[in-house]
């Protein structure tokens, strides 16, 4: 005989039960899709223990992807390492400027002080010289200020609390060559840190004019003297003086097929060149210990080269061959004369 339930039990068992088969099956859901990688956006039956003849069967759930499963390995950023300040410096006061004939004591203090700043003010011995006035011209090209080589009452603040600025290729290589051809400035670095800084002199933007190759030239070359923008690298080291269809080049570091980093004994503060990077003679010196063939030079603000003609040289005419004088017979010895017989 069986047993009579009342209604509302029996409806009550049977939501009790529809939500507890509900919470399964969205629980597995929920488990199967975290295991793929996807995100579970839902709408399920309330998990109140009051009776709710309304809710929604866990089977109508609703479910949208937002990501997908990659195998790609994760992607690394590399932070670069900081480029390191200087500390402020204390620097002896001074009247009027400094420059040759000045105070030693005084200058030698600045002089350290563009030591410390990676310039090189040559010895640190209190003269006054042409290495120190280039060290001082490269402070006022880097802080646009008159280019007299002479320090100046800005030029002793500027010194005093230098900063470098920012890498012209922030995201260079650790090891490279930077040229300011704007500010007529090279900056070398290492170890993503300055190493140092030099006054130069690049293309002029004048015509010249060359016969090319150097031993039996066929073209007479004419083009303006540029140092074009882009990035290089150092190919080939020459040691000590090089000569070159345009004139004698200490040092030469190439970079760009017959353009390079090297020394020369006069280095304005304006661009001169042929179209190379004109460094001081003492800082040529050593400045091919301080990079390598395969370095990456960048060069900002130059202008492209432009050819402006390439004539043929014609070959010089084969001189005509010389003729030997003709040959003169040997004169010829007479016959010896015959004695004449006595009168008889």
């Amino acid at each position: 005989m069986d047993t009579m339930v009342p209604e509302g039990s029996r409806r009550e068992r049977r939501n009790n039960e529809s939500r507890g088969r509900g919470r399964w099956i969205a629980a597995s859901i929920a488990v199967v899709l975290g295991l793929g990688g996807a995100t579970v956006v839902a709408i399920s039956a309330t998990d109140s223990g009051a009776s709710n003849t309304s809710a929604t069967p866990a089977r109508h759930v609703a479910i949208r992807s937002t990501t997908t499963t990659s195998t790609a390995p994760p992607t690394t950023t590399t932070t670069l390492p900081a480029l390191q300040q200087p500390a402020a410096a204390a620097l002896p006061p001074f009247t009027g400027t400094l420059g040759p004939g000045s105070d030693h004591a005084i200058v030698q203090a600045y002089q350290q002080r563009l030591a410390d700043v990676h310039f090189d003010p040559g010895p640190i011995d209190g003269n006054y010289g042409q290495a120190m006035t280039y060290a001082v011209q490269t402070l006022q090209k880097m802080t646009n200020l008159p280019r007299t080589g002479r320090i100046g009452t800005a030029e002793a603040i500027g010194l005093s609390a230098f900063s470098y600025p920012p890498p012209l290729q922030p995201t260079g290589e650790g090891n490279r060559t930077e040229i300011d051809v704007a500010k007529q400035v090279l900056t070398l670095y290492a170890n993503y840190q300055v190493r140092l800084i030099t006054t130069t002199s690049t293309g002029s933007g004048e015509h010249y004019c060359y016969d090319s190759p150097r031993v039996n030239p066929t073209r007479h070359i004419c083009e303006v003297a540029t140092t074009p923008s882009g990035r290089f690298t150092y190919t080939r080291l020459v040691k000590g003086w090089d000569k070159s269809p345009l004139g004698q080049l200490y040092q030469p570091y190439y970079f760009n097929g017959g353009i390079a980093v090297h020394g020369y004994p006069s280095v304005p503060t304006s661009a001169a060149s042929h179209g190379c990077a004109r460094i001081p003679m003492h800082i040529a010196e050593y400045y091919p210990l301080l990079v390598k063939v395969g370095d990456p030079v960048y060069v900002f603000g130059g202008q492209p080269s432009q050819i402006l003609s390439s004539v043929a040289i014609a070959p010089a005419p084969a001189a005509p061959p010389t003729s030997a004088p003709a040959a003169t017979p040997p004169a010829s010895t007479p016959p010896p004369t015959q004695p004449t017989p006595p009168a008889s």
